[in-house]
């Protein structure tokens, strides 16, 4: 873990250069419910490059809403609102769900990454 101050607050975010990174991301989505938006979501999405958990969850606390943001060019939001719905009846919580080009800088330190398109080197 890694903390931050923001004003009075001390934020605590994963460390991603620790080993157990991939772990506890893996555990986080489990416990919270992203494991099922991911799954539907990153599969079925050609141009999804990454997936950004926010909000509570996130931040390690327990929640009724999932907040995320998908990164990729030219995603289908219509089918992105299928898929969400879909989740909220799995999961029992309400999905919110931002496209997006990429991360917005403001929530850098907010959210953390549960997915990654996996890059191919040659």
């Amino acid at each position: 873990m890694v903390s931050e101050l923001d004003g009075r607050r001390k934020l605590y975010r994963v460390n991603p250069s620790h080993p157990l990174t991939s772990d506890l991301t893996s555990i986080v989505r489990k416990v919270s419910g992203i494991d099922a938006l991911v799954d539907r979501i990153a599969g079925r999405l050609p141009g999804l490059e990454q997936v950004w958990v926010c909000g509570d969850l996130a931040q390690g606390l327990q929640s009724e809403h999932i907040e995320c943001i998908l990164v990729g060019e030219a995603l289908d939001r219509e089918y992105i609102e299928q898929l969400c719905n879909r989740v909220e009846e799995l999961t029992e919580k309400t999905v919110q769900a931002t496209v997006s080009a990429e991360l917005p800088k403001e929530q850098m330190g907010q959210c953390l990454l549960v997915w990654a398109q996996e890059t191919s080197e040659k």
